[in-house]
């Protein structure tokens, strides 16, 4: 008898963990896309409006040249 309590507790909690378990994955999901998209805004209001024109072209020539050396190295 007290197996079966046991047993039963046991399966018990197991559901209640798998059904919580999609509720809790799904708030880490939104969180992570929330941090993405604030990380995005963050970036692009630094980018158009903290960078001079200047440096904007500077951090492109310096993509360009990351990319084209990359490529020849390999």
């Amino acid at each position: 008898m007290k197996k079966f309590l046991l047993y039963l507790v046991l399966a018990i909690a197991a559901l209640g963990l798998i059904t919580n378990l999609d509720y809790f994955m799904g708030m880490i999901v939104n969180s992570l896309i929330f941090l993405l998209v604030l990380g995005l805004i963050m970036y692009g209001i630094y980018y158009f409006f903290i960078l001079t024109p200047s440096q904007r072209k500077y951090r492109k020539a310096l993509r360009k040249s990351k990319r084209k050396y990359r490529k020849m190295n390999r």
